[in-house]
């Protein structure tokens, strides 16, 4: 197809806040980038001057600062987002090094999101001709922004998964970790794809103990609309717990991109709080949940964005909130002791409840898996073959 040859190569090249524990230079960026997403739009007048600010601190960079400073937003998953708020805030002096650094990046990023769009509009394409039922989840979450891979959830065989890729795509197939193996998940190379394909296969969760609430994702998508195609994608509820599962009982760690998506939720009125509840109740994910609205809630309103009710059974059912959160290689940490162990006990707990022995069978050995990646990762600096 003709736009596969025009697929983008992926490019290589304040004060202190008691909810922060790092110093005030580690976070400087990350607070920055909170700030211009949130302070524009905020009702608040000191969020506005704090907002006036950080622009003039970032046309203040030089060129590779302002590129490390944009790298830092990718990391993040908010660089369309950041480069769309720098563009219409460019000095009335014209900046021209800094105006023709955001125009780059604004190219190399819309040509490499249409490149995505297109792959992905064929991948989704295939498996919905073959019957089989497919959503595109967190990928499109961050929109206008991407995801740093593509993340599909399919119902099909895993013969039928490999021969769609390898064959009718031409992918290769990466090797496998003990965590895909236990997640049941693949992972595959598309040539002119420079994101790599991730998909969920009948369920979701570390060890692969969410097969209801997968059942569940698949059967409530909607059909959105993204530049000029259309894709299947998770509801608002789905999303959020999704994020969740991702954050809370996983990485551990939130990204402010994250931050950003579901307090956009939240303030536009999209979430249905008893059917989010409900949802997550399948998994038993609702105090993960929760806490997570919790300390978005928080970081939002620290960054200038206005304070968003949340209902009772939100507030009463949060484990925790921002300040027992910390900022660590440039994310929003999670405590593993005991915040996040507190909530994997409470899922274990609330899956035998259930008596979804299969479920709880295989989330017992995520302690295990977890172990064996600390210890692959002091040992090697890679725990990649295990997690």
């Amino acid at each position: 197809m003709g736009w596969r040859a025009a697929a983008v190569r992926r490019r290589h090249t304040p004060k202190r806040n008691p909810m922060l524990k790092k110093a005030p230079t580690d976070n400087r960026v990350f607070d920055a980038l909170g700030v211009l997403l949130f302070g524009q739009r905020s009702r608040v007048q000191n969020a506005r001057t704090t907002f006036a600010d950080e622009i003039q601190y970032v046309f203040s960079l030089s060129k590779e600062q302002l590129c490390g400073f944009l790298k830092q937003a990718e990391m993040q998953r908010v660089l369309r987002r950041m480069l769309h708020v720098l563009k219409n805030n460019l000095p009335n002096t014209g900046d021209e090094v800094a105006g023709e650094t955001l125009d780059q990046f604004i190219l190399e990023e819309r040509g490499r999101v249409k490149t995505a769009l297109a792959y992905l509009h064929e991948i989704a394409g295939i498996f919905e001709k073959s019957g089989h039922p497919i959503v595109v989840m967190k990928t499109l979450d961050h929109w206008p922004d991407t995801g740093s891979d593509v993340d599909l959830l399919v119902t099909a065989d895993d013969a039928e998964v490999c021969q769609i890729f390898e064959k009718d795509l031409g992918a290769r197939k990466q090797p496998k970790s003990w965590g895909d193996r236990l997640a049941h998940k693949f992972n595959f190379r598309v040539p002119g794809l420079a994101e790599l394909v991730e998909v969920h296969v009948d369920c979701l969760g570390q060890t692969g103990e969410q097969k209801a609430l997968a059942r569940g994702i698949l059967d409530r998508s909607v059909l959105q609309s993204y530049d000029s195609f259309t894709f299947p994608v998770p509801l608002p509820e789905d999303r959020i717990v999704i994020a969740t599962l991702q954050r809370m009982y996983r990485h551990y760690y939130i990204r402010l991109t994250d931050i950003v998506n579901i307090y956009d939720l939240l303030s536009d009125n999209r979430v249905d709080f008893d059917r989010l509840k409900a949802i997550a109740d399948v998994g038993s994910v609702w105090p993960g949940v929760a806490t997570l609205l919790t300390i978005v809630c928080q970081h939002a309103v620290r960054f200038g964005g206005d304070s968003i009710y949340l209902p009772d059974c939100v507030t009463i059912a949060a484990r925790f909130g921002a300040t027992r959160t910390y900022l660590d290689q440039k994310f929003v940490r999670v405590p593993l002791v005991p915040e996040a162990a507190n909530l994997f006990w409470g899922q274990l707990i609330g899956i035998g409840r259930k008596h979804h022995f299969r479920a709880m069978m295989r989330l017992s050995l995520l302690p295990l898996l977890a172990t064996a990646a600390f210890v692959s990762f002091r040992v090697t600096g890679n725990d990649k073959g295990v997690w």
